[in-house]
């Protein structure tokens, strides 16, 4: 089409919108009405949309359905224009902001935030993908136009492509319908039930529509016929009353149908009479059921199907008296009796027939959304168009975030990588090494943020580890953990028990209560699990425990008084080296334990063991805090060295990120040629694209460790690069 007749048909669209909006108008606010379509003439014009129209014809009928469908004004129309000019890059955020308002350029990021949802691959359905459009939206007028662009493509749908067809009929089913009915929107959800079963079911909906035009010249007659004993008797009686009828909808017929299993004649309630009590009354509930009597005095009630919403309304605030009653032919009528207060309730409240057919009590959301239809209903058009909605927001204390097949998390603000790992499965979490956000790898503490999408990384050599508590929000991830360390435990103390079985029928001494009893005691512990969890780990050598149960023990200070006799002796002949024990004790044999691997310039302790010396640890080695609670008597001073830097100490990185062609190359460069440190070996693990893997080498000290790491995170995918045992 050119662009002199998509103007010429867009001036008229525009025309026609100006006319249903301007009486709302404030002085000037045409002008930023103008601008806004001007800007989208120039800028989009030429530009197709999905449905193969002119894009700027879209956001005029959007527009108007938004102001003429839906009755908003101004600040809830502009972003028809501005979102697709934000989208397509035409504008700057600034610009939009001097010129439309911040409120205009808040609602359409919001709906970019939405957009770049990949709705066709999430589970739309959930309660929790309505909360977390609602975080996402920053104003509850970007749902009006989420509904409104829903409501354009299905007028279009013929025009669209079959995966947009799908996804507009999932997005009205899933979204557009319910937000409709909690926001009090009723002919548009009406509009849009309609649509999705013309789309989705057109034969059972031509049909379905077809027999109700042929029925409805006899349902008004027999309307009239069915109303005249009723309107006598309540005449006579003195109630000032009005009666209405109406068919129920295709979709809710359609539905009777199925439910019912009959055909659309036999349904039972077709269509519903509505008694509306019209006077002055004093006693509402005595009035209804007064009504009540009178009807079935002259029509034969099914009792089963009476439901009382006036002795006690439904949550939404509903308030009527319905029974089904069964004519001299045998055809059953639904009659619902009320007052007219009680009818405007109905009618424009919470309880619309849709939602108080739903099971369960009004959600968190239902309660917030009823709010701000209570604002949109009790002001004018003007008056809604000023206030600032999204104040009645309630704050956010979760987020929502997605799997990589769509479902919606939610989460507590301020959540990890490991929350959400746990969230999905304990498997995930327990074997969690870091996660792809957004397509960027982060570290498993990484704070999540709302509408995130996340892909855990896992490892199978990974395992749960005490600090990961720390980075937890959630109490489900946390006792996970706590589950898993605590299995750990056990499995280890099983280890322990089965070698200590093992050595006690090589030994041939037998294993008893007393035995055991003997052990604790001698080595301070007070449970068994404790005693075989420290076999497991060899912090109690075999050697010792054989002196211990194949001959008398030695006094419990023995092992002190041995240390300080050792002490003495290698105080006679001091040579250099890198540890000092105690008082500026040099010469003491001792080793680096494996388990934390310290090096020069790490806060170090010694811990004196049987039969292997004195290992040193740092101070925030895995095994400190153990140590230190269950053998404090085991555990003496020690200081590097101030030569100690000299010499060269093992150190064990951990490294992760994306993996490609060339990185261990990469790698190789960096610390052979460029840093001139010594590799002593290699191990890197890749799977799905991400790598993860450790490195042993040689540094002289702590400044030097740090240095190699600084380095290795400049290297291109290296996401992560720490001390293992950190």
């Amino acid at each position: 089409m050119e662009l002199e007749k998509i103007k010429t048909k867009a001036d008229a669209k525009y025309l026609a919108l100006l006319k249903v909006i301007k009486p709302y108008l404030h002085r000037g606010d045409t002008s930023f009405l103008r601008k806004a379509y001007e800007s989208s003439l120039l800028h989009l014009g030429e530009i197709m949309n999905d449905a193969g129209q002119p894009l700027v014809f879209q956001q005029l009928d959007i527009a108007l359905i938004l102001a003429h469908e839906m009755g908003m004004g101004m600040q809830t129309v502009l972003p028809a224009f501005v979102v697709e000019l934000l989208k397509h890059k035409k504008v700057e955020p600034a610009q939009i902001t001097s010129t439309f308002g911040e409120t205009s350029l808040k609602i359409s990021q919001g709906l970019l935030s939405i957009e770049n949802l990949n709705l066709s691959k999430v589970s739309t359905k959930s309660e929790n993908f309505h909360k977390l459009l609602i975080s996402l939206s920053n104003d509850i007028r970007g749902i009006f136009y989420l509904m409104a662009k829903n409501l354009y493509d299905l007028r279009h749908y013929s025009t669209l492509s079959q995966a947009s067809q799908q996804l507009a009929i999932q997005i009205a089913r899933d979204v557009s319908i319910p937000f409709a009915h909690r926001l009090g929107l009723y002919n548009i959800k009406t509009q849009l039930e309609n649509d999705v079963m013309q789309f989705s079911e057109p034969e059972a909906y031509q049909e379905i529509s077809r027999k109700i035009e042929d029925l409805r010249p006899r349902q008004q007659s027999f309307f009239s016929n069915f109303i005249a004993p009723i309107h006598k008797a309540l005449s006579e009686a003195g109630i000032e009353c009005e009666f209405k009828w109406r068919f129920k909808t295709i979709p809710s017929i359609y539905q009777k149908i199925k439910k019912q299993n009959v055909d659309i004649e036999e349904v039972y309630d077709l269509f519903a009479v509505r008694i509306i009590l019209t006077g002055q009354l004093s006693d509402e509930k005595a009035e209804c059921w007064r009504v009540y009597s009178i009807v079935s005095n002259i029509y034969t009630p099914d009792t089963l199907r009476l439901r009382d919403w006036i002795t006690l309304p439904r949550p939404s605030g509903y308030e009527s008296l319905h029974t089904t009653v069964m004519t001299p032919q045998g055809k059953f009528v639904e009659v619902q009796i009320r007052t007219r207060r009680m009818d405007e309730i109905a009618e424009m409240g919470d309880a619309a027939h849709w939602h108080y057919k739903e099971a369960g009590r009004i959600s968190e959301m239902d309660k917030w959304l009823s709010e701000i239809r209570e604002v949109l209903e009790s002001h004018s058009k003007e008056e809604t168009e000023n206030l600032q909605i999204e104040r009645l927001k309630p704050a956010s204390t979760h987020i929502f975030v997605l799997t990589p097949a769509g479902d919606v998390k939610e989460l507590p603000q301020g959540a990890s990588v490991l929350d959400f790992a746990y969230e999905v499965h304990s498997s995930l979490g327990d074997t969690c090494i870091g996660a792809r956000v957004n397509n960027k790898v982060v570290p498993i503490k990484h704070q999540l943020n709302n509408g995130d999408k996340i892909e855990i990384l896992t490892s199978k050599n990974q395992f749960p580890k005490l600090d990961w508590l720390q980075y937890c929000m959630t109490s489900k991830a946390r006792n996970k953990i706590k589950k898993a360390l605590s299995e750990d435990k056990l499995a280890e103390a099983e280890q322990g028990k089965s070698g200590l079985l093992r050595h006690c029928r090589k030994w041939k001494v037998n294993y008893n209560d007393e035995m055991v009893e003997k052990l604790l005691k001698h080595f301070k512990i007070k449970t068994a699990l404790e005693l075989y969890a420290s076999l497991a780990r060899s912090d109690i050598e075999w050697a010792e425990v054989k002196d211990i149960l194949t001959q008398d023990t030695l006094p419990a200070n023995s092992i002190n008084n041995s240390v300080q006799t050792k002490k003495t002796l290698q105080k006679i002949q001091p040579t250099p080296d890198a540890i000092i024990i105690g008082d500026e004790t040099k010469n003491i044999h001792y080793t680096l334990a494996r388990c934390c691997s310290p090096i020069y310039g790490d806060e170090v302790f010694g811990f004196i063991t049987v039969g292997r010396g004195i290992t040193i640890h740092r101070k925030n080695c895995p095994n400190a805090l153990m140590l230190q609670s269950k053998h404090s008597y085991r555990i003496i001073e020690a200081r590097w060295y101030e030569k100690a830097g000299e010499k060269p100490y093992q150190a064990l990185l951990q490294i992760t990120g994306d993996d490609r062609i060339g990185l261990l190359a990469d790698i190789s460069h960096v610390l052979t040629d460029e840093l001139k440190v010594n590799i002593l070996s290699v191990n890197l693990d890749s799977k799905d694209g991400f790598f993860d893997g450790k490195i042993k080498l040689q540094v002289s000290n702590i400044a030097h460790l740090d240095s190699v790491i600084h380095r290795l995170m400049k290297i291109k995918s290296v996401a992560r690069v720490k001390r293992f045992y950190d």
